[in-house]
């Protein structure tokens, strides 16, 4: 199993094919080291792990997400979900849905 980020963006977000809600996200153009991204706030909030995994408080406030980045949603099981974000100073201020060019139950 490879590691990723979990991202929570603000506003709601739905399949922009079947309306589906999109509640959990995940990426791997963060730090990947399971660190909760919550958009607007420059560190993260969390490291979603066991205490006796978890690293430095420092390195994680420290860490910053690159200016763009792609997260995905596994929430809607017909079509595959990513957004595009953009962070400004360090701050990620932007998320935008979209839709992958294929239908996972074809």
């Amino acid at each position: 199993m490879s590691m990723f980020d979990w991202y929570r963006p603000s506003g709601t977000h739905v399949c922009p094919v079947c309306r589906t809600s999109l509640l959990e996200w995940q990426g791997k153009d963060g730090a990947c080291a399971l660190y909760i991204w919550q958009q607007g706030i420059a560190v993260p909030i969390g490291q979603d792990c066991d205490e006796d995994c978890r690293g430095s408080a420092e390195v994680m406030a420290a860490t910053r997400l690159p200016v763009s980045f792609t997260i995905y949603s596994d929430d809607c099981g017909r079509h595959f979900v990513a957004a595009s974000c953009r962070s400004v100073e360090g701050i990620w201020t932007e998320t935008h849905v979209e839709l992958s060019v294929y239908d996972l139950k074809s």
